[in-house]
This record gives C-alpha cells, structure tokens and sequence, in this order.
C-alpha cells in the first residue's frame, strides 16, 4: 500500500506553498508605516474618554487588554479606584479613567479595554469605554503648547492636526504624577 495518500500535497508543494505565504508576509510587512526613532513619524493610542477622542503615545502605553472579568474591590478607596485585577500572576490597581474625570462609571461591554500604564514608579490599569487603534502622525502636524478646557485638559500638552481635525495628546505621566490621581482614599 502507497503511504501517500491520493490528493495529499507532497513535501514540494508545501515548500512552495510556505514561500508564496512568506513572499505575502513580506510585502504586506513593506506597507505597514514604522515609527522608527528619526522618522518624522509619532505615534500613539487612540482612545475616547467621556465622548472626548484622545490620543496617548505608545511608549506610555504599556498594554492594552480586555476589562477584567474580575475586579476586587479595595474598602475605603474612591469611587474611580474599582479595584484590583489579576493581569497574568501581577496584582493591578484598575481605575475608571472615565469616572476620574467626573463623568459615568464605565460599563463592562465589547468596546470598553483596559490600558495598562506604568510611569513615575506606579504600574495600574485604566479603563477607558473604547479603543480606536494606532494612529500614526507626521512630526510636522504637531502643534506645540496646545490645551484643552475642562478637567481632561489638565493632562493635555500638545495635539497633532491632521486635515483640520486635532488629536489632543494625553499625558499619561502628567496623569500618574497627579496627586489627586496617586492618592485614591476616599
């Protein structure tokens, strides 16, 4: 009896089947926009707190993972401060970003991620309603010394504009050397 199976690829299909898949990778790789030190490019997380689109860089960014199925809840901390998370074995303070800033709590749904951030010796999660992915922007768009009013504003120090529209920059390591922000006792 044969050990080929009839219509079983040979090991020579499969070669050339596994080049054309990575000649594929590489040229879809080439099309992919780099942000490489010296590049003129800046790039960030696009996120929206309390209806507001922000966008905060991606080396302030840790991570970004789904909203923990489980929080427990630290007695005698605010409101904003929902708790701890178990992130892969490490114990995380998890924050409503949203409700920081004095607006609703943010509910558990498909859109809704946690950011995790770690800047100015404090690692914690926070929540935020939705998450709109990377953006990428050309250094020249970048609009120096820009603000914002309202109590998001505090942590916005600059923006990029981009076709009339502007994406304000938010600071997460303006956000985590907040007092306000560090001390989450009610």
């Amino acid at each position: 009896m044969d050990s080929k199976q009839e219509g079983a690829p040979d090991s020579a299909d499969l070669m050339a089947l596994l080049s054309r898949i990575g000649e594929q990778a590489r040229e879809r790789r080439q099309r992919i926009p780099l942000a490489m030190e010296g590049t003129g490019v800046w790039d960030g997380l696009a996120f929206s707190i309390a209806g507001v689109r922000l966008v905060s860089s991606m080396r302030e960014v840790r991570e970004m993972t789904a909203f923990p199925s489980q929080i427990t809840r630290v007695p005698g901390s605010t409101g904003w401060m929902k708790g701890l998370a178990n992130i892969r074995g490490d114990l995380l303070p998890v924050v409503d970003l949203q409700e920081f800033f004095g607006a609703k709590t943010i509910n558990r749904n498909k859109a809704a991620r946690m950011l995790v951030v770690r800047s100015r010796g404090l690692e914690c999660g926070l929540l935020v309603p939705s998450v709109q992915g990377i953006k990428y922007f050309d250094e020249d768009m970048r609009m120096n010394n820009a603000r914002m009013k309202g109590a998001i504003g505090r942590y916005v120090y600059e923006a990029f504009s981009v076709d009339g529209e502007v994406w304000p920059v938010f600071s997460m390591s303006g956000l985590t050397a907040d007092p306000a922000f560090r001390s989450a006792a009610a």
